[in-house]
């Protein structure tokens, strides 16, 4: 009676928490992932605010300013962990909106061009491709080939376009949530992170887990994320400014947006930023640009691809000590199961059960 009410009562907590957030699984996922990454960073902004505070007692005494500095420098770690969150969202959003903000509104209108046009071809990449199917006229095997894969390229082109467009449209008409989902997610990660010692001794109180133990998988979940982050942000903001600045040679329109885009789809496994630069390689190719077309593949097969090829599987790695085609598997399998997010949950929970697995093997081996 007496471990089994406060268990009950802290399963009771977490159950309203959970009812009170249910709305908003995806942010409480971020939330908890970027409170785990930047707790070490609040917990040095506490450390030296404790330095600050014994120098201020030894030094001053007791007086009204003496007051006034000790409140201010406990206060100070929240609100300078505040500060830094809110950077980290409003700069990117900043720079977005003075480079790149133009040429994006250029790039959609464009893009709502084609779509009153079903997506037609333009009249050239149209003449191009009649010159090779009467080219393929006396061998019919080959017409019927390339007809059925002009059909699929097609649909696909149609699709991807689409759906672009209407999540482009979707996030450019939903203002008010976007600015709700970030202020939940700003707040659910001050929370997670103030509290965090009372989370963690929750937890194992409610599932009797031994504090290192949770603390060893605090720790190899840290290790997978700062991996996760590296090995997507950086990359994909490498991929996007290497994109860019090709765009801007072979003389593409509005070279900023389309490299935003390929920033954007540049952690999709397998693909990543040929989703873009590839159907501008065939525009430029169908334009009379053959010389840049061939350029502009050459840089994304060999530049662009190196950077992913050469860096990801490197970050990764060093988060996850797993076969890289595993962590590949995990990738795919959370795409699959969890969408976008996918990209981050798949190698969170693959590290989760790794330390899983090691966590039994100790406890097997010390009861053995």
């Amino acid at each position: 009676m007496t471990q089994t009410m406060p268990r009950l009562l802290y399963l009771l907590a977490v159950l309203a928490w959970y009812l009170l957030l249910l709305p908003n699984p995806v942010t409480i996922f971020m939330a908890a992932c970027l409170s785990c990454l930047t707790l070490p960073q609040y917990r040095k902004l506490r450390q030296k605010a404790r330095a600050w505070r014994i120098r201020i007692e030894r030094s001053r005494p007791d007086s009204r300013k003496r007051r006034l500095l000790l409140s201010f420098v406990n206060s100070s770690p929240l609100y300078g962990y505040i500060t830094m969150l809110v950077a980290a969202l409003i700069v990117p959003i900043a720079v977005l909106v003075l480079l790149v903000s133009p040429q994006a509104a250029a790039g959609f209108t464009r893009l709502r061009e084609l779509q009153a046009n079903n997506f037609q071809l333009p009249a050239e990449w149209v003449n191009y491709i009649q010159q090779w199917r009467q080219s393929l006229t006396e061998h019919p095997r080959l017409e019927r080939a390339f007809d059925d894969l002009l059909a699929r390229l097609d649909s696909f082109f149609d699709t991807a376009m689409g759906l672009l467009l209407s999540r482009g449209v979707d996030f450019l008409g939903g203002t008010m949530t976007v600015l709700w989902t970030s202020f939940l997610f700003v707040s659910l990660t001050v929370i997670f992170t103030i509290y965090s010692r009372r989370v963690r001794k929750i937890t194992g109180r409610i599932f009797h887990i031994s504090q290192p133990m949770l603390r060893r998988f605090i720790t190899a979940i840290h290790r997978a994320l700062r991996g996760i982050m590296l090995g997507i942000v950086l990359v994909a903001l490498a991929q996007g400014f290497l994109c860019g600045i090709a765009f801007a040679v072979a003389g593409v329109n509005q070279p900023a947006f389309w490299g935003l885009l390929a920033t954007l789809v540049a952690p999709i496994p397998m693909v990543g930023t040929a989703l873009v630069w590839l159907p501008l390689c065939i525009s430029l190719w169908f334009t009379g640009k053959s010389m840049a077309a061939i350029g502009l593949g050459l840089w994304g097969m060999l530049a662009v691809a190196g950077v992913d090829n050469v860096l990801r599987p490197l970050f990764l790695r060093q988060g996850i000590k797993a076969p890289f085609f595993v962590l590949i598997i995990a990738i795919l399998c959370g795409l699959s199961s969890f969408g976008p997010v996918g990209l981050i949950a798949g190698p969170v929970l693959l590290a989760f059960a790794m330390q899983a697995v090691e966590e039994a093997n100790r406890i097997y081996k010390y009861n053995a």
